[in-house]
């Protein structure tokens, strides 16, 4: 896989325009080839969503020209901050082998997804369905399979929100699982993040290798349940229909030169059941999860054959509400000062929790 740095970059100017302009200038010194900016910001609805998505895509094409990375809008609200910014990075020289098009770029064997999104007037249910034709429609031009999609982010405005035709979170996942049966999954299911946004309706980014099953291995961990396996009393809906399962790993490893893990969106949830603890709890059970899930005993439980030690190269933390955030930054500054941590605020897809977290780990070289 080719090596990837990913660096956050962060603005407290008042406007959206204003911090906008910061987080373009503060790139224009970087020497590596960025190919993916997310850019997450607090518009205080769908219009203003809108609005400032196009403005964030017109001035990306202005300031890069032809090297336009894939660009996604999310609306989760920087804590601290009004804007921020994760952006990935190549080195220039294996920017040759970018090919690009409308929304996702190839590098070799690997395909990046800019956001996807449908148009808001519809419902949860109906942009999945046709975010995922979409995703759909990118695979089959390069030729290659579902089955080959190693992470993938899931945004689901109000995501717990019970809407008539059921919980946005769950149509979600209907949809989503009705998409996965069309391949066989023996190599495991993508790892992947679901998490509310305030605005944007849904929006999916995802990352796929060619031939993944050379590349990748599922990651699992006993500490919890797998998603997929989720018995119906946990899942939450206003039907009687079944309930489909969320379809993710808990992580996936990518092997290569630059080896790393994906890490999945990951909570206070041991065996099935969520934690009941307060933020700095839920903070520590979650952390307790992640540092097993990449350790090396955890890699070669996965049948990874002589895996590296693993350290965060980057870590989103989803907080659920606002004034946790001090006591959150604290226990984490005090536990991984190393690590830059972005925090968002955003709901998570069970009600009871507080926090989740996100990442990649790379080996230590």
């Amino acid at each position: 896989m080719i090596r990837k740095e990913y660096n956050i970059y962060r603005s407290e100017a008042a406007s959206f325009d204003e911090a906008l302009s910061e987080l373009l200038a503060a790139m224009v010194g970087v020497e590596r080839e960025i190919v993916r900016i997310v850019l997450f910001g607090a518009p205080k609805d769908n219009v203003e969503y809108g609005e400032q998505r196009t403005l964030f895509e017109q001035r990306c094409r202005m300031h890069f020209g032809e090297r336009v990375p894939m660009l996604s809008y999310v609306a989760q609200a920087p804590l601290r901050y009004s804007l921020a910014a994760e952006v990935t990075t190549i080195s220039r020289e294996d920017a040759r082998q970018i090919v690009r098009h409308e929304d996702y770029i190839t590098l070799g064997d690997e395909i990046l997804s800019a956001g996807i999104y449908a148009p808001l007037e519809k419902n949860v249910a109906q942009q999945a369905e046709q975010i995922f034709a979409r995703v759909s429609e990118i695979l089959s031009a390069e030729g290659v399979s579902t089955s080959d999609i190693v992470r993938q982010w899931n945004y689901i405005e109000r995501i717990t929100h019970m809407a008539e035709e059921g919980q946005h979170y769950q149509l979600f996942n209907d949809a989503r699982s009705h998409f996965y049966q069309g391949c066989q999954w023996h190599n495991g299911y993508p790892a992947a993040t679901g998490i509310g946004t305030q605005a944007g309706g849904v929006t999916v980014l995802f990352d796929a290798v060619r031939s993944s099953a050379l590349h990748s291995k599922a990651v699992d961990n006993p500490l919890q349940i797998s998603a997929h396996a989720y018995s119906q009393q946990v899942l939450i809906n206003n039907t009687q229909s079944h309930k489909t399962t969320p379809k993710f790993e808990r992580a996936r490893y990518m092997s290569g030169d630059d080896a790393s893990v994906y890490i999945s969106g990951t909570a206070a949830i041991r065996g099935e059941e969520s934690c009941s603890e307060d933020a700095v709890g839920q903070t520590r059970l979650t952390m307790e999860n992640i540092d097993y899930l990449i350790s090396e005993e955890n890699l070669i439980k996965s049948g990874v054959a002589e895996p590296e030690k693993m350290a965060y190269a980057s870590l989103r933390a989803y907080l659920k509400y606002r004034d946790d955030l001090e006591q959150v930054v604290e226990w984490m500054d005090r536990n991984y000062p190393q690590v830059d941590v972005l925090y968002l605020w955003a709901d998570i897809c069970r009600e009871e929790l507080l926090i989740e977290i996100e990442g990649i780990a790379k080996q230590v070289n």
